[in-house]
């Protein structure tokens, strides 16, 4: 993997940072076969994650009316502002947007829970580095969650480099298979604790 200096503002969504690629070991670990991943690229997903289906930026998986099925491993846009409109009854992702908006962690992470509530998500796993989302975001404690101890050395989407120096920290999110019972945070935890501290 190529390392740049920090810099690289991000200018299009198709090129956002994608999960470190020290991670995808644990990812695998966890979900094993990846049903869906609702937010990436077909260059991205070849490269790394290889889930058996994928909604790009023009599939528009946000909004997209078919409901998430199966594993779904998630990691949302790292930037940029989410906006309702009741006219379309859709969210609209933009560099910026007016009152009201909200970071696009926020929405996808939402969208991933309503589908784990209607028992379409089987399994999920969602990874973001967005903070403040551990604050307006209350729902996300309900869930066992892993804080990595080192900080995410994300890969730009694009060229496929990573920053010499990481910048972002970042932090998963399990949504269990309700199968496995009351004994359902036990995999992760066993998984993840090589990477962080868990909470459950």
């Amino acid at each position: 993997m190529k390392k740049k200096k920090p810099s690289g503002y991000i200018s299009n969504i198709e090129h956002d940072w994608l999960t470190p690629a020290e991670y995808i070991p644990y990812i695998d670990a966890l979900l094993k076969d990846i049903d869906l991943d609702p937010c990436s690229t077909y260059d991205a997903n070849n490269q790394f994650l290889r889930a058996k289906k994928i909604y790009t930026l023009k599939d528009d998986g946000l909004n997209i009316e078919d409901p998430w099925t199966g594993k779904v491993y998630l990691f949302p846009p790292t930037y940029g502002r989410c906006s309702f409109s009741k006219e379309r009854g859709t969210w609209r992702w933009s560099l910026s947007a007016g009152h009201g908006a909200k970071a696009p962690s926020v929405i996808w992470f939402r969208r991933l829970l309503r589908e784990w509530k209607l028992r379409n998500v089987r399994e999920g796993l969602f990874f973001t580095t967005y903070q403040e989302m551990m604050r307006i975001c209350p729902e996300m404690w309900d869930f066992p969650i892993c804080i990595p101890t080192n900080r995410a050395n994300l890969i730009q989407g694009n060229e496929f480099y990573c920053l010499s120096t990481p910048i972002n920290w970042g932090y998963f999110i399990y949504l269990p298979e309700m199968s496995l019972g009351f004994n359902q945070a036990d995999k992760f935890k066993y998984i993840f604790s090589n990477i962080g501290k868990v909470i459950c």
